[in-house]
């Protein structure tokens, strides 16, 4: 009998970790697709996705190294500066974030680099940096992040497709309850993916910038 009940628990157990760790539908808005799941912190890991005609991967990184134009369509986003460049493929970037009232703004520093999955496949993965510029007051730096930009060529009809699809885990840290970040962050991925899809379709972003090559992760062991 006690095998019989601890079998069921094992079960009930097991079913409840998949659960957790199936992504759930939030909303489907123009082509864009916004998942989430929850973390055991009550924080809710995001992934957004959208399908665009005729762009390219370059296009999407290009648009990103034009950091004057990223407040325009990433949501919340005030500020982006690249700090460094350590190699074609990796940056450390700092980014300024707007919070609703009355809530403390956020900035935070992050690592990223642009690597080749495979013939069709590239990815910009984004870690949080510490110790690479100091704090302001009356901001809350965000340390705890883990983000990636996975970009997907492909083709339908003889028409080019760009899938992009852009997953993120960040604790804002402070004293915000879980349920208004995760409301945050679900709107602001949709908000992001839709402007996204018009700057990328109608190519309004400067293509003079230094934009970031296919390359190796040298400095991540580093981090």
């Amino acid at each position: 009998m006690v095998r019989r009940v601890l079998l069921l628990m094992l079960l009930f157990s097991a079913d409840a970790l998949s659960d957790v760790q199936h992504w759930q539908l939030w909303k489907q808005h123009d082509g864009a697709s916004v998942y989430y799941k929850k973390h055991d912190n009550g924080i809710f890991e995001v992934q957004a996705e959208i399908t665009i005609e005729g762009v390219t991967a370059n296009d999407f990184m290009t648009l990103l190294s034009d950091t004057n134009s990223a407040p325009l369509w990433i949501d919340n986003v005030t500020h982006v500066k690249v700090l460094e460049r350590l190699s074609p493929s990796e940056t450390i970037v700092h980014t300024e974030f707007e919070s609703p009232w009355p809530l403390t703004d956020r900035d935070m520093v992050s690592y990223s680099c642009y690597q080749q999955l495979n013939g069709t496949q590239t990815k910009l993965t984004i870690t949080a940096k510490t110790g690479e510029l100091a704090k302001r007051q009356a901001v809350i730096r965000i340390t705890d992040l883990k983000a990636h930009w996975l970009l997907t060529q492909h083709s339908s009809e003889g028409q080019s497709l760009l899938t992009i699809t852009y997953e993120i885990y960040a604790n804002p840290g402070g004293a915000i309850p879980h349920w208004l970040s995760n409301k945050v962050g679900l709107e602001s991925a949709m908000h992001t993916l839709l402007a996204l899809k018009l700057r990328l379709i109608n190519k309004t972003y400067q293509t003079n910038q230094q934009v970031s090559q296919v390359g190796n992760c040298s400095h991540i062991n580093k981090q």
